[in-house]
């Protein structure tokens, strides 16, 4: 059996490779795999980005199977041709008919080529491709990583037959395989933003958009954003563009980006609270291309009707996902009171939430209102709101002996979950104290739930669940016009001897998850829409629960004995803040 892993020791099938931007215009180059810089007239353009060009070759004479196949991977990767025309060069007739690079993206490492052609005089061969499988891209642009826990490997088998004497791929897997390497050169990354439902906000939507020489990254990101949100946040956000709109293009005149769309557009801010929802969309989306410059709406080419569309990104800097700005404040309970972290009016307790009675409160949340909420779990029972304007007094909003801490949106509702017997869990939710609604969660009906949060953007979830097969983190969405938590899917897999402590969201894309195993206590920071962990820091072993907030504002922790604590980020530790008996120390939406 013949084996050769991808590139290594057989020709290679790349004629050029080269850097250039996205608007420039490319030199010639001689062939023979030479390695330059190339500069167009887009070098100063403001939305040009460099890239790494690849050239494919053609098929090459009496070349083995796996070199086919190798010849085919690499031309298949090459976004200079974005319909693959190279690539089906290495097909015969009818797998050029039936195969569509369209239909989604694979993503590897590590990908070795094996093949069972043994003897040259043979009529058929097979090889297959064998790596750890990373992820895949959706037909949405989604990229969604692979689930540790239902393995990951790669085994992607093509069939070839010989014609006119030379092997071709008879069948080869649908869509692209594209090692790490050449995913990172053919897409890059960005945020669309679409308008929380129902709220001025925006939600992030990460996408990857595929290079292509012959759009441009502007255009095609705007693109993007017309055709709606990935399938995650369906029905969890809105879309200020009606379904009649494209692009035609994108170019800078002087200061400020010009976006040109065919007439639909006009259609769609016939309202101006959908016209700036729009402009939002737009002026967040386009921000790491534009730079902030302002953007002129035109429409087939002509000034908008009615006089100029100029936007302002800086008008829509409210619209953030992240909803906290500058330096929030940070509370706790201290003896069932509601007490503000301000060391220098020293930690005051907040005079308009009420007196806790009898009741033994603990997991507080705060909402984001102009007067703000405070809602915690009373031990004997019920999840419980206080106001913070005089004469607020504790209102039970949901009841049930077994719940999960609160957790506020940004519409003024309060969730929790009903942990009503082994793996029976019910998602509940409350608006006011008279009416608590359940709220349908089908992965989640037959899981034991310890943790419920929604993040700020008021969209997605993070749940800390156990199956039956340990516990781990699981990100989804809220459909708020179906009333269900919809999409979950894996974050933080399930280990052996693990313990999910807590998790909190730091921003719109970040979850801090704080897990225990034998070697200690470990605090992670998860990107929620790419689906990876960054560095991790050692928190002190008696850290059980955390707090945190965007930008600048320093992660808090609730420690067992009772004191709050906050992270060092020069010295990278763990100091005391305050001293027992304060407990649940919690940023507004956290």
């Amino acid at each position: 059996m013949a084996t050769r892993g991808r590139f290594s020791g057989g020709p290679r099938v790349l004629a050029l490779i080269i850097v250039a931007v996205t608007s420039a215009s490319c030199a010639g180059a001689p062939t023979g795999g030479a390695i330059f810089s190339a500069r167009g007239k887009g070098q100063g353009d403001p939305l040009s980005q460099p890239y790494v060009r690849i050239i494919a070759s053609a098929p090459k004479p009496q070349a083995s199977p796996i070199d086919i196949v190798d010849g085919f991977l690499a031309a298949a990767a090459s976004f200079d041709d974005p319909l693959r025309t190279v690539a089906r060069q290495y097909l015969t007739g009818e797998a050029q008919r039936t195969w569509s690079p369209f239909d989604s993206v694979t993503v590897y490492d590590q990908g070795e080529a094996k093949s069972d052609a043994s003897r040259d005089d043979i009529q058929q061969a097979h090889v297959t491709l064998k790596g750890n499988l990373l992820g895949t891209l959706d037909t949405d642009n989604h990229y969604v990583p692979n689930d540790a826990s239902s393995g990951n490997e790669l085994n992607k088998g093509f069939t070839l037959v010989k014609v006119g004497g030379e092997w071709r791929i008879s069948s080869a897997p649908p869509g692209l395989l594209l090692s790490n390497d050449d995913f990172k050169r053919a897409y890059r990354s960005f945020s669309l933003y679409y308008p929380a439902y129902h709220s001025p906000g925006l939600v992030a939507d990460q996408v990857r958009v595929s290079i292509n020489p012959g759009v441009g990254l502007a255009k095609a990101l705007v693109h993007r954003l017309t055709e709606g949100p990935t399938t995650p946040l369906r029905g969890a956000v809105e879309s200020a563009f009606g379904p009649n709109v494209d692009v035609n293009k994108v170019s800078v005149e002087g200061d400020t980006v010009v976006v040109d769309f065919t007439y639909g557009i006009v259609d769609s801010v016939q309202e101006q609270e959908n016209k700036e929802a729009l402009s939002a969309q737009l002026s967040w989306t386009l921000k790491p291309l534009t730079e902030s410059r302002r953007i002129e709406v035109q429409v087939n080419g002509e000034q908008f009707p009615g006089g100029p569309f100029v936007i302002d990104p800086r008008q829509y800097e409210n619209f953030d996902p992240d909803v906290l700005s500058g330096n929030p404040e940070a509370y706790y309970l201290q003896q069932g009171r509601l007490h503000v972290i301000d060391k220098d009016s020293g930690n005051p307790a907040v005079p308009g939430a009420g007196a806790p009675g009898t009741h033994q409160f603990t997991g507080l949340a705060i909402s984001n209102d102009q007067l703000a909420k405070a809602a915690a779990v009373d031990k004997t029972g019920g999840i419980w709101v206080t106001g913070t304007s005089p004469g607020s007094q504790w209102q039970r909003w949901i009841e049930g002996t077994n719940l999960t801490a609160p957790s506020w949106d940004r519409y003024g509702d309060v969730w929790s979950v009903s942990r009503q017997g082994p793996r029976k869990s019910q998602v509940l939710r409350a608006h006011d104290p008279s009416r608590q609604v359940p709220v349908s969660a089908p992965d989640l009906e037959s899981t034991d739930v310890t943790a419920f949060r929604v993040a700020r953007d008021g969209a997605r979830v993070a749940v800390i669940c156990d199956d039956g097969h340990g516990q781990r983190v699981l990100v989804g969405s809220i459909n708020r016009t179906a009333w269900a938590v919809q999409n979950l899917h894996p974050l933080v897999p399930a280990v052996e001897d693990q313990k999910i402590v807590d998790i909190a969201w730091r921003d719109a894309d970040t979850l801090l998850v704080l897990t225990k195993t034998k070697s200690g206590l470990e605090l992670t920071p998860w990107s929620v829409t790419q689906g990876i962990r960054s560095d991790s820091a050692k928190p002190a072993t008696h850290i059980e629960n955390i707090a945190a907030a965007p930008e600048t504002a320093p992660l808090l922790a609730g420690a067992a004995d009772g004191e709050i604590l906050i992270w060092d980020t020069q010295k990278r530790l763990w100091t005391t803040l305050l001293k027992a008996p304060a407990a649940t120390p919690t940023y507004p939406l956290g």
